[in-house]
């Protein structure tokens, strides 16, 4: 089904962060029309933890580092509130015969690579750098041995990034190409100065040279730019 007869998907969002950008990096990259809109947070009335359905209810999630964010899809009946799934979903929908080149071929080593990097993404680096962000800008008290914890977290994160990037036969973490694997990792990489401060992040980019470059070579691609320049999205 080509872009122009599809009907326009909806991502719901309850505000600008990482995992709206995360999502709407693929829905960019795949070509896909959407619009955003915001999700209210109606305190004890959201009790539906089935998604935004028929009964109007959405997932319980308030956490405004990462952003809560619903997709519902028209062309296929689908609704998903994840955004490890819901990139999935895209990909897997959208790009079966990788005409967009984000992922390869089903069930080959390197499609399982990507599966890979996508848990990781979500496993470690979403929680470590939201944790990190939260408790050195959000939290009423400052606690020195927390903070000190998830930093210790980023820049093993970071370490381990460099380390397959070396080990990579191209430019990206599984093979030659761009795939959704890397660009997952976008969000929360370029928030790395509010999450670490602006004199650690930069000695983390000094450190570990393929993972700046790795990043900068993502930061450059027009899907990426129009997100992090989409105000509904992306806080600035």
């Amino acid at each position: 089904m080509s872009p122009q007869k599809l009907q326009t998907l909806v991502l719901q969002i309850q505000d600008p962060g990482p995992n709206p950008q995360k999502v709407g990096i693929i829905l960019e990259e795949l070509s896909l029309p959407f619009s955003v809109s915001v999700i209210k947070n109606e305190g004890s009335q959201q009790k539906d933890t089935q998604g935004s359905t028929s009964n109007g209810g959405a997932p319980p999630v308030q956490d405004k580092n990462t952003g809560m964010i619903i997709l519902n899809d028209p062309n296929n009946d689908v609704t998903l509130w994840e955004s490890l799934a819901i990139v999935e979903y895209l990909v897997h929908t959208y790009d079966k015969e990788q005409e967009a080149n984000l992922q390869y071929a089903p069930h080959t080593p390197d499609w399982w690579m990507c599966q890979q990097w996508l848990a990781y993404q979500m496993g470690a680096q979403s929680p470590f750098f939201s944790l990190k962000a939260w408790f050195s800008n959000q939290h009423e008290e400052q606690v020195p041995s927390v903070m000190d914890r998830f930093a210790d977290d980023v820049v093993r994160i970071a370490s381990i990034l460099e380390h397959y990037l070396e080990k990579s036969r191209g430019d990206y973490l599984v093979g030659e190409k761009c795939t959704f694997a890397d660009l997952v990792f976008v969000p929360w990489n370029n928030k790395i100065e509010e999450v670490m401060g602006k004199e650690e992040a930069s000695r983390i980019l000094e450190k570990y040279p393929r993972y700046r470059e790795w990043h900068k070579r993502l930061m450059e691609r027009p899907a990426v730019q129009r997100i992090m320049q989409n105000n509904e999205i992306s806080t600035q």
